[in-house]
């Protein structure tokens, strides 16, 4: 299940195409104004999405990490 994140107008979040700062919310929908300075109308329920992913991957990424750098264990070969 999808973590709704709390948007705030005036703060930076991040998605697949860099920093952007929201400008405004009206409801669901929200603009955001990233790098390139366009005002682009979005979602609150998409950034939620891309959010959670990326933080999802994020630990994906940390949990392969520790993974590989734990000492293998041999298996035990039967005679």
């Amino acid at each position: 299940m999808i973590k709704e994140t709390t948007f705030e107008v005036g703060k930076k979040y991040k998605n697949r195409m860099g920093t952007y700062t929201v400008l405004t919310i009206d409801g669901d929908v929200m603009h955001i104004s990233g790098k390139m300075g366009k005002d682009v109308a979005t979602t609150v329920k998409l950034q939620s999405r891309v959010l959670e992913n990326i933080r999802r991957e994020i630990e994906d990424l940390a949990l392969l990490k520790i993974k590989a750098a734990s000492p293998r264990k041999k298996a035990a070969v039967a005679v």
